[in-house]
């Protein structure tokens, strides 16, 4: 699977190969035609490795469509527009691991780990 491939199955890629410092500065760019297993050999990352941090994007589980979700707090604190948004937003849609959460009139995107699931009272945990 090439670089480019992997950044589109899913949303999370990105953040898996910026935490091995690639492709984030010229020093470290990679080449989105490039396999996986070449930037493994090319950059000294064991294959196992990269690909156990790309696998656990799928096994960590994600939200659903209509899910209520809030924003981490250290991400509401440090971004002073989002000051005034609704504590709870919902999910409207999904597409390659990247959700669009609605809070009110503010459209937000990000990967699952961007937000916390609210429980409703009574539901199952």
């Amino acid at each position: 699977m090439t670089v480019e491939n992997a950044f589109k199955t899913h949303a999370g890629a990105r953040r898996v190969f910026a935490k091995f410092h690639l492709g984030g500065c010229s020093n470290c760019a990679i080449s989105e035609t490039e396999t996986i297993e070449q930037v493994s050999e090319g950059y000294g990352i064991p294959l196992p490795m990269l690909m156990d941090e790309l696998e656990a994007l799928y096994a960590s589980g994600g939200l659903n469509m209509s899910d209520r979700v809030r924003l981490p707090d250290e991400i509401r604190s440090k971004i002073p527009q989002l000051a005034n948004v609704p504590e709870i937003g919902e999910v409207k849609s999904v597409e390659a691991g990247a959700y669009t959460v609605e809070f009110g009139d503010v459209r937000l995107q990000g990967l699952a780990e961007d937000f916390i699931k609210v429980e409703t009272a009574g539901a199952p945990a």
